[in-house]
């Protein structure tokens, strides 16, 4: 890579830039990891509340509506795609309902217009929540006082637009938009009908605010490119309805359209989808029927989320999401009976965490859950394994099946079967040769090789054997080292180094082990590292994001019930302190949630040896995020592709390794990095280059720093070290690259995509 003075001088202004910035706005550096309960809190039922999704923040902001007594409400709740937390009960905007809250992306802040009071009159203020308060914006012109309006953010222009709603039982039609400074109405030769209670959201895919629906009865469809009005016509669309809900689902390019209200107050229950030509229904149900709900969308968790709403008979309070799948209930709506020593692993195909059975001090239960990554849903498969308890899970990702093995059934049954679960159905795998019967073994999936491997266990004595499952039959690894004999002992695969790592257990004679052992396939290999205190029916996953193995809770015969958290580095053994910390608990059940960057743990026994059906959250409080968008124009070598190497991304403290491929051999590729991909240099982004000899071209990420790459094979590498300084932790930066190649157009280069970089910690 070669990186020029100025550039390199630029890019420490850059984080110096930065620094400054985020030290005023934070104040106090923060934790890095953190536990969070998934407990049923959520907020009252309520109908017409206003949602939208902070994307500097990566949480869903809930204010106000009506209660089931019909009165508006003030108070201000957020969605972290685990949980709803309280954050404002009043002192801050009036009571309202009706309202429409849209997040500002060029200035970072949710904002807030009208609705109608407790004596139904309408209002006109504008309020910007920061994450912590409520602050009225002072304008010197207004939108006329109105409720049951719609409101969005058009992330091409960095303008949030209005349209409609109602003034007193007057229907409006007129389209405002607020650039953070001031409103300006916006007139248009054609224009949507008066009307209210109809609903807006970014179309990405053609860079326009599309329209749905409304009262009247009707179901047009309309774009807004800043200029005028446009209709579509399409040949399907969403029956006519009133009170339902779009929002733009950003990893997709897709408007997701859910419920409603037809002419007879009836609640809808399909969901449609826009792809910037035409509606396709994708769902005829999941989740209930309503209208007057709200509904964002949460782009780190990359899901639709509803909440509340009306049912005609009955307000709601409950809270699903849609992952462009299927609809799950959210946190608190299903949760597994209380239990310890389930299976459980995740299902990164699907991404879904997958548990099944347990024991609840009375009952062996038979049992499937799935984690959505927000609640628990119960699967009802048509074949169900026997029941049981101290099994072992792992998922095979080489063919996209969970694989369960072995268990006990509590009267003296020890299991020897294989299980595999596809997301429907399970399904037994009978094999000539097996494992035998075993309780308190450890499995898990080796990527690199393509085989589950299970290891100990115990059957009338502890065990030290190691078999692998490759789809169709096990196979017995004999080898000369191996870890001694134990049972309830923790394992994972670290996918970066492609090695098993076992910890602990209770060996034959009852000792506790704190022992770590590496396997890769041919030799088992003990570290010699200081350790966590010894332990069993602990748990262990590996944090792919961050390349940690986390180790957690577990039974201590001294100390008894532990409570702490570790994480191994291949290196070595770290505890991790946080503020909150769930209570000290063993036979328990985790997984590591790849598709959220978190890990999950369910139940176990407490205090008391009591089970307990808790849900807690592991993970970095501010997660490093890489997020590609935009697209490239087309040189001699194809179009060039901007991708980061391999599993690197922006953690504070780290080198970010990218590349980009599609550049000619010998050729230069100047990436660059900026705050912003909105605007530069007072200039609206995406900018379009045609004009400048690049036809189908355009910039998506301000140029406030530059660099040289060399391409060799097709590909041009570079990098960017970043300060190991907790006040980066959720900066954002925006990268794309220009590729030089004379003979590709006028101007002689090309562009790659752009991305969006989260800072984050480990």
């Amino acid at each position: 890579m070669i990186t020029t003075r100025t550039s390199t001088r630029r890019l420490r202004d850059l984080f110096a830039r930065t620094t400054v910035l985020l030290a005023a706005a934070t104040g106090l550096l923060r934790a890095q990891v953190a536990w969070v309960s998934v407990q049923a809190s959520s907020p009252p039922a309520r109908f017409a509340p206003a949602m939208a999704f902070d994307l500097t923040r990566n949480v869903m902001v809930l204010h106000g509506g009506a209660s089931t007594s019909g009165q508006p409400l003030s108070d201000t709740w957020e969605w972290d795609g685990l949980r709803w937390t309280l954050r404002s009960s009043g002192g801050g905007p009036q009571l309202r309902t009706g309202h429409a809250l849209a997040y500002d992306a060029v200035r970072g802040k949710v904002v807030m217009f009208g609705g109608e009071d407790r004596v139904a009159a309408p209002l006109d203020d504008l309020w910007e929540w920061n994450g912590t308060a409520w602050t009225p914006v002072p304008v010197t012109q207004s939108p006329p006082g109105r409720h049951s309006h719609a409101m969005s953010c058009d992330l091409m222009r960095g303008r949030i637009v209005l349209f409609g709603g109602d003034a007193a039982g007057v229907p409006l039609a007129d389209t405002w938009e607020w650039d953070g400074v001031q409103w300006s109405q916006h007139t248009s030769v054609l224009a949507p009908s008066p009307r209210s209670q109809s609903a807006l959201a970014f179309d990405f895919a053609t860079g326009t605010t599309l329209l749905f629906g409304g009262n009247g009865g009707t179901n047009d469809t309309w774009s807004w490119d800043g200029v005028g009005w446009t209709q579509q016509f399409t040949a399907t669309a969403p029956s006519a309805r009133t009170r339902h809900a779009m929002v733009c689902d950003l990893s997709r390019a897709r408007i997701v359209l859910f419920g409603g209200s037809d002419a007879t107050f009836q609640p809808q229950t399909d969901t449609w989808e826009w792809d910037g030509a035409a509606w396709t229904q994708v769902a005829s149900g999941g989740a209930p029927g309503r209208y007057a709900h709200a509904m964002g969308y949460d782009l780190r968790n990359q899901q639709t989320v509803v909440f509340g709403g009306s049912t005609f008979f009955q307000l709601l309070a409950d809270t699903w999401t849609w992952d462009a799948t299927v609809w799950s209930s959210g946190a608190g709506a299903t949760t597994p009976s209380a239990r310890g020593e389930s299976a459980m692993t995740f299902d990164d195909v699907r991404g879904r965490a997958v548990m099944f059975g347990g024991y609840d001090g009375s009952t062996v239960l038979a049992d499937t859950f799935e984690w959505t990554g927000s609640g628990w849903s119960q699967r009802f498969p048509a074949n169900v394994p026997p029941s049981r308890f101290q099994s072992a899970m792992a998922f095979d990702s080489g063919r996209g099946k969970t694989v369960m093995y072995g268990g006990n059934s509590s009267i003296g049954q020890y299991w020897s079967d294989t299980w595999e679960w596809d997301g429907t159905d399970w399904v037994q795998r009978n094999t000539v040769v097996s494992p035998g019967q075993r309780i308190g073994h450890t499995m898990s999936y080796d990527r690199a090789r393509g085989v589950v491997v299970l290891f100990g266990g115990y059957s009338a004595i502890h065990m030290d054997d190691t078999w692998e499952w490759n789809g169709a039959t096990w196979v017995q690894r004999t080898t000369p080292i191996r870890p001694v004999a134990r049972w309830e002992a923790s394992m994972c695969y670290d996918t970066a180094r492609g090695r098993t790592v076992l910890f602990g257990g209770v060996d034959d004679v009852g000792n506790l082990l704190n022992d770590t052992f590496e396997w890769d396939g041919t030799t088992w290999t003990q570290r010699v590292l200081t350790s966590p205190p010894a332990r069993f029916k602990a748990t262990m996953v590996h944090d792919e994001l961050r390349g940690r193995s986390v180790l957690t809770s577990g039974y201590d015969f001294v100390l008894g019930l532990r409570n702490d958290t570790w994480e191994y580095d291949g290196i070595t053994w770290q505890q991790r302190a946080t503020a909150i910390v769930p209570g000290p608990r063993y036979e328990h059940a985790a997984a590591f949630d790849a598709a959220r960057g978190r890990m999950i743990v369910f139940g176990g026994s407490t205090a008391g040896l009591v089970a307990t059906s808790e849900t807690w959250g592991y993970g970095p409080v501010s997660p490093a995020e890489w997020t590609e968008y935009g697209s490239g124009c087309a040189g001699t070598s194809g179009t060039p592709v901007l991708d980061a190497v391999g599993a690197s991304l922006p953690w504070i403290g780290t080198t970010m390794a990218m590349e980009v491929r599609g550049v000619p051999n010998g050729s230069l590729a100047v990436p660059w990095y900026g705050f912003s991909r909105l605007s530069w240099l007072g200039a609206p982004l995406p900018a379009e280059l045609s004009a400048f000899g690049m036809p189908s071209c355009s910039i998506h990420a301000a140029p406030d720093a530059t660099f040289l790459a060399i391409g060799s094979n097709g590909t041009a590498p570079w990098s960017l070290a970043i300060p190991n300084d907790p006040v980066f932790l959720g900066a954002r930066l925006f990268v794309q690259a220009a590729v030089l190649d004379s003979a590709a157009n006028a101007f002689g280069a090309t562009l790659s995509n752009a991305a969006e970089l989260r800072l984050g910690g480990k």
